[in-house]
């Protein structure tokens, strides 16, 4: 059976954290199973996403610090071992999933993490529509 949870990120500093988290080497064989969506480059992901969040507050004429306030999750989707799931099909489903909840609008990237007996992907998404 799939688990998918969601943790939000209410600050810069835990965007940071999720990312260098998400995209770390020894977990995704060398960043081979990290790709991003709608960003220039992965390693940039965080300027990426807080550059688009600030455009964001400027074309709605609302600035804020944010700090309280959700402007993106990071979604962990974990797989049973018994599914037999390769991490190139996490990584396919995890893309899909991503696209559809998103409406390919927003940026994120997304991970397939093989250190542990159970294949699991890891996404931060940015939710634009809840930029404040």
């Amino acid at each position: 059976m799939t688990i998918t949870k969601t943790i939000q990120i209410k600050s810069e500093w835990q965007l940071a954290y999720s990312l260098d988290y998400i995209i770390n080497a020894d977990k995704t064989r060398n960043e081979t199973l990290v790709s991003g969506h709608a960003l220039n480059n992965i390693h940039n992901a965080e300027f990426e996403m807080l550059r688009t969040r600030r455009f964001a507050q400027k074309m709605k004429g609302t600035f804020s610090n944010g700090k309280g306030k959700v402007f993106a999750h990071h979604i962990i989707q974990s797989f049973d071992p018994k599914d037999n799931i390769t991490p190139e099909q996490a990584h396919e489903i995890g893309e899909k999933m991503m696209l559809q909840f998103t409406e390919g609008k927003h940026e994120f990237v997304i991970a397939i993490h093989v250190d542990q007996d159970h294949i699991h992907n890891v996404r931060p998404d940015r939710v634009l529509s809840q930029v404040v």
